[in-house]
């Protein structure tokens, strides 16, 4: 895989130097479903903020199909998956040359302000690559957490895209059986290199799971996933629901009689606590640093943000990235 530098910005700059003459950003403007990459002038850094340099910027399809559905009317900054390095420092413990992982929500740009409660010092054993999807392996840790484990050896995870695969190697350093229910054959195969002991296709679910799985979790975000999930879980097992669920406006049928029968538990597992977000965020970090949960090793397209128009109202397929990322200066 190789790695694309975008252009505009000098990657051979040291990066633990300040750069206070940065008065401007290159950033991605959506407005309903045309998505701009603009300049726009940086305001002076606030008290109590540090300026950071982004390097890679993960993709979440979450704004990919709030663009699809036209959710921003007016114009606005979308991003949250960012890691870099600190140029400009308010902060007298955030000093510039730290890295980070920050919480923001207009990452898809050259330079972010964040305060400091909204950033995690990187562990110098951490890529900068796998500290900028900290958070969506924080909400993958978070979510394994709402379920109750402890005397669950056996665990079904429906869908093999990111958010499937953090699962399943989650789980699998817990000491988990994982089986990986998904339709495409590369996700599978990248299933069992997370660590799932088997990755099957839909059509054999039924035939390749000897008994119901006390635990399901859907991670697809679909309507057909969810309906899966749900008939493969056991007579008073659990379903988590980890699929952000946002096409036709998160509608969905489900079968409540047959749920209802089997009494089956279904647990959301997302949550909107930022304190959390951050705890987790910095485990994810810390994970990567050891070499447990690595995300970068399931990113499958580097990009500038010159490719942000296509890769933001780009259309689901089977062939879609599995995680796409913005790199906007050099990794090294």
């Amino acid at each position: 895989m190789t790695t694309v530098v975008d252009d505009t910005i000098d990657a051979s700059a040291s990066a633990t130097l300040p750069d206070t003459s940065v008065v401007q950003r290159t950033a991605v403007l959506v407005t309903g479903r045309d998505i701009a990459v603009v300049t726009e002038p940086m305001l002076p850094l606030a008290d109590g903020h540090v300026r950071i340099q982004v390097h890679a910027a993960g993709v979440c399809h979450s704004d990919i199909a709030a663009i699809a559905a036209c959710e921003y009317e007016e114009p606005v900054h979308r991003g949250h998956e960012i890691a870099g390095v600190v140029i400009e420092s308010r902060v007298t413990d955030v000093p510039v040359g730290t890295r980070v992982a920050a919480y923001v929500g207009d990452g898809y740009a050259t330079h972010v302000d964040a305060p400091p409660h909204h950033l995690v010092a990187i562990d110098d054993a951490c890529s900068l690559l796998d500290a900028a999807l900290a958070e969506p392996v924080a909400c993958v840790i978070g979510g394994v957490e709402m379920l109750h484990l402890t005397d669950c050896d056996d665990i079904v995870v429906v869908g093999a895209g990111f958010m499937g695969l953090i699962a399943t190697r989650y789980l699998a350093l817990l000491g988990h059986t994982v089986t990986v229910i998904e339709p495409v054959a590369v996700r599978r195969e990248a299933a069992l290199k997370a660590g799932a002991r088997q990755a099957l296709h839909p059509d054999e679910a039924a035939v390749g799971l000897s008994d119901a799985a006390t635990v399901v979790i859907e991670a697809t975000g679909g309507a057909a996933g969810l309906e899966l999930a749900g008939s493969l879980v056991a007579v008073g097992g659990t379903l988590g629901i980890l699929g952000y669920h946002q096409s036709d406006l998160g509608q969905r049928t489900v079968p409540m009689q047959q749920w209802n029968f089997r009494a089956i538990t279904v647990r959301n597992l997302h949550h909107r606590s930022e304190e959390q977000v951050l705890r987790w965020m910095h485990r994810a970090q810390q994970s990567a640093a050891l070499g447990g949960i690595v995300p970068s090793l399931f990113v499958d397209a580097e990009l500038t943000l010159d490719d942000a128009p296509r890769v933001l109202t780009a259309a689901p397929a089977a062939e879609s990235a599995i995680k796409p990322v913005f790199i906007l200066r050099s990794l090294g």
